[in-house]
C-alpha cells in the first residue's frame, strides 16, 4: 500500500498540470452530456409550469386564427342571436361526454364582493391576503396600503362597496379531479353547478384561511358580472389545499394554493337570457369556461388519442355555431430547444454532439499524453520488478481523483437542477463510471503495449 501512495504523489506532482487540464475536460464533459441527455431524458432544467410531475397530462384549450377570416369569423360569432344558447349547447355537450376528459378551472375571475361585511369579520391583514392581487400572504402591508382604500365605487347603484378578493372558479370534473376535501360543511353537489335567472344564492366553498370568520351557512353580497347576488357558504376547504398542474401555477413555479380563494361553481345556465345584464352574465361564464377549459388525461396517453379528443371537441364547437379551438400541450418535461424550428433543434444538437465528441477526444489525448510522458519510468519501474497491478493501481487512484474534482464541481453547479430532479446526479455519476472505465481502458492498453526490451535499449 505503501509503494501506491508514493507512486501516487509523485503522479500528482509530476503531472500537475495535464492533471488541471484534465478536471476541466471532465467538467465540460459532464456539464456538456447532461444537458444532452438532459432532452432525451425529459429532465426539467427550471421549474415551471412545463415540469411538475404527475400521472397526468394537461391540454389547455385555446383559439387559433391562422387567417383573417379567421380572426372575423371567431370576432362575429357573438352577433349571432343564437350564440348564447349554442354556447350553452357546447358547456353541456363537453360535459355529458366523459371520454373527451373536459374541466375547467379559472384563478382569475373578477367578481367583486362585499367589502363592509369582510371589515366585520376579518383584520385588515387578512383583508389584504384576501385582495385578489395577493398570491401570497403577507404582500402587502396595512400600514402602507389600508384595505378600504382598494374598495371599487358602485356605478351600478348597489348598495355596498365592492372588494376584490381572489374568486376562482371550477366545474364539477374539476372539483372531483383535484379531490378537494371540507374541513366543514359539504363540497359542491351536482345541482349547484346549474343556475337560473330567478336565483339570488350561489353557493360557494371558502379556502381555510376563511374560517375564523365565516360559519357554514353565512351569505356574502356580490356583484356576479353585473348581477347583484349573494354567495354563501356550504363548506370551508382543509388547510393547504393546492391546485397542482402543469397548466395551472404561480409565478415561482409552486402550487397554487386555494386558502385564499373563494371558489365559484361554472354554470350550466338552464333558462335563455331575457335582457343584456342577463346575456353578459352567460357569455362571460361560458366565455370564461372554455378560455380556462383543460383536456386532463392520463400522462402516457398517446398524442393519437389527444389529437382524436381534440378533433371531438372541436366537432362539437362548429356544430354548434361557434369557432373551432386547439389544445396545447403543457405536458410534464423539459422543452429545450423545442420551441425552435425543427431544423435549428438539429442543428443545436448536432453542435452539442460535436462539441462532446471533441471534449471526449481531447480527454483521450490529454490522457495518452499523461501515459506518454510516463511510460519510460513505468518500463524501468517493471523493468525492476515493480508489478503492473501496482502501477496501474496507482494511476487509477489518481484518475479517480481528477475525475471526483470534476464531478463534485458539477455536482455544485447543477445543485439547483439536482434538487429539481434527481436524475441529474445519477446522470453526472453514471458519466463519471464511464469516464472512469474509458481511461482505465487507454491505460491498460497502453501499459500492456510497453516493450521493455526497448526502453532497455534506450537506457543503453
Amino acid at each position: 500500500m505503501g509503494n501506491i501512495l508514493d507512486e501516487l504523489r509523485y503522479n500528482i506532482k509530476n503531472s500537475t498540470f495535464i492533471n488541471l487540464i484534465l478536471i476541466i475536460q471532465f467538467i465540460l464533459f459532464f456539464w456538456q452530456s447532461t444537458m444532452i441527455l438532459s432532452y432525451f431524458l425529459d429532465m426539467p432544467l427550471y421549474e415551471t409550469s412545463n415540469n411538475i410531475q404527475g400521472d397526468t397530462a394537461y391540454y389547455s384549450l385555446g383559439y387559433s386564427f391562422s387567417t383573417d377570416e379567421g380572426k372575423e369569423a371567431a370576432a362575429n360569432q357573438s352577433s349571432d342571436p343564437d350564440y348564447i344558447s349554442n354556447q350553452a349547447k357546447v358547456y353541456d355537450e363537453l360535459h355529458a361526454n366523459p371520454d373527451l376528459h373536459f374541466m375547467t378551472f379559472s384563478n382569475v375571475a373578477a367578481i367583486p364582493v362585499e367589502y363592509e361585511m369582510l371589515r366585520k369579520r376579518f383584520t385588515d391583514q387578512e383583508l389584504l391576503d384576501f385582495y385578489c392581487n395577493s398570491q401570497y400572504p403577507g404582500e402587502y402591508n396595512p400600514t402602507e396600503m389600508p384595505p378600504e382604500t382598494l374598495t371599487i365605487p358602485s356605478y351600478e347603484g348597489e348598495s355596498f362597496a365592492k372588494y376584490d378578493t381572489k374568486i376562482c372558479r371550477m366545474d364539477m370534473p374539476a372539483m372531483e379531479h383535484f379531490q378537494l376535501q371540507a374541513e366543514e360543511g359539504r363540497l359542491l353537489d351536482e345541482e349547484d353547478f346549474n343556475y337560473t335567472w330567478d336565483q339570488k344564492v350561489i353557493p360557494v366553498l371558502v379556502g381555510s384561511a376563511y374560517s375564523s370568520g365565516f360559519d357554514i351557512g353565512d351569505r356574502l353580497d356580490a356583484d356576479m358580472y353585473g348581477t347583484g347576488v349573494q354567495f354563501e357558504v356550504v363548506g370551508i376547504l382543509k388547510e393547504n389545499t393546492v391546485i397542482l398542474t402543469d397548466a395551472i401555477y404561480t409565478l415561482t413555479g409552486e402550487p397554487y394554493s386555494l386558502d385564499y380563494a373563494i371558489i365559484l361553481p361554472f354554470f350550466y345556465i338552464t333558462d335563455l337570457p331575457e335582457n343584456e345584464n342577463q346575456e353578459f352574465l352567460a357569455d362571460a361564464n361560458y366565455d370564461e369556461a372554455f378560455q380556462e377549459g383543460m383536456i386532463a388525461v392520463d400522462a402516457d396517453t398517446p398524442k393519437s388519442e389527444v389529437n382524436k379528443i381534440e378533433k371531438e371537441i372541436n366537432q362539437i364547437f362548429v356544430k354548434n355555431g361557434l369557432y373551432p379551438v386547439s389544445m396545447v400541450a403543457s405536458t410534464y418535461g423539459v422543452k429545450i430547444f423545442r420551441t425552435e424550428s425543427q431544423e435549428t433543434l438539429e442543428i443545436l444538437l448536432g453542435a452539442s454532439v460535436l462539441v462532446g465528441a471533441l471534449t471526449i477526444s481531447g480527454i483521450c489525448m490529454s490522457t495518452i499524453t499523461k501515459l506518454n510522458r510516463n511510460l519510460k519510468r513505468y518500463g524501468t519501474e517493471i523493468m525492476n520488478g515493480q508489478s503492473v497491478g501496482m502501477i496501474l493501481a496507482a494511476f487509477l487512484l489518481e484518475i479517480l481523483l481528477v475525475i471526483a474534482a470534476a464531478m463534485m464541481f458539477t455536482v455544485w453547479k447543477f445543485m439547483d437542477l439536482i434538487q429539481l430532479n434527481l436524475v441529474f446526479l445519477w446522470v453526472i455519476l453514471a458519466l463519471a463510471l464511464v469516464s472512469v472505465l474509458i481511461v482505465s481502458a487507454i491505460f491498460i492498453r497502453k501499459l500492456l503495449k510497453v516493450d521493455i526490451e526497448e526502453i532497455i535499449r534506450s537506457e543503453e
